[in-house]
């Protein structure tokens, strides 16, 4: 099974008798489910009951259900803009009650492995940094830059001033969902690691 197929199934099951979304079949906004490449995408459209693709620009979005419930698979391609401009697109046409994004984010960390997944609990933009003054000669410190807050009026920030970027917080109830869901998925560990520590997470 691809490794986010048994969340994505709990999740419909879950939302199908809580508050969640809407109780009435026939007007249940759709889950999306959201994946640059071809291969981070197809065995979820093959899950799909019924698929049915749209194809908006370079953007696909196919339709379905799994278990009877909605879901739109969407191949967003590489990049921060082009999932920017994809998940607009999905919000704007098909409204949906949940959006589940999934990559690999640089799979940088050593102590991470093939199948492993990390539950992001908040998001950060690190699109664009700031570098605070140094003198002319004293070379540059990119461990001391700042992520931007691209979300502030730049006008109204100090260049030595404290800063913190605004993050996006995932919601709380889905992050239950997905760890009610982890026991069964087997192919590798299910982590919740904190932002911006390194290490082991010590919160399995």
């Amino acid at each position: 099974m691809n490794r986010l197929t048994s969340f994505v199934c709990l999740l419909c099951l879950v939302s199908g008798g809580t508050p969640l979304v809407a109780q009435d079949s026939a007007t249940r906004p759709p889950i999306l489910v959201q994946g640059a490449m071809t291969s981070e995408t197809e065995m979820l459209v093959g899950l799909l009951e019924q698929p049915r693709l749209e194809q908006v620009g370079t953007w696909s979005f196919w339709h379905g259900t799994i278990d009877g419930y909605p879901v739109v698979v969407s191949k967003t391609n590489k990049g921060m803009s082009n999932a920017a401009a994809a998940t607009a697109l999905a919000i704007e046409r098909f409204h949906p009650v949940a959006i589940v994004n999934e990559g690999t984010s640089g799979g940088h960390d050593p102590d991470l492995h093939v199948y492993d997944i990390v539950l992001g609990r908040a998001s950060l933009n690190v699109g664009a940094f700031r570098a605070m003054y140094r003198k002319l000669g004293d070379g540059s410190r990119p461990l001391e830059w700042v992520p931007l807050d691209l979300l502030a009026d730049g006008s109204a920030i100090s260049a030595n001033a404290p800063h913190t970027p605004a993050r996006f917080d995932a919601d709380p109830r889905l992050l239950a969902v997905a760890r009610d869901a982890r026991d069964s998925y087997t192919r590798g560990r299910v982590l919740r690691r904190p932002l911006g520590a390194p290490g082991r997470d010590p919160h399995p």
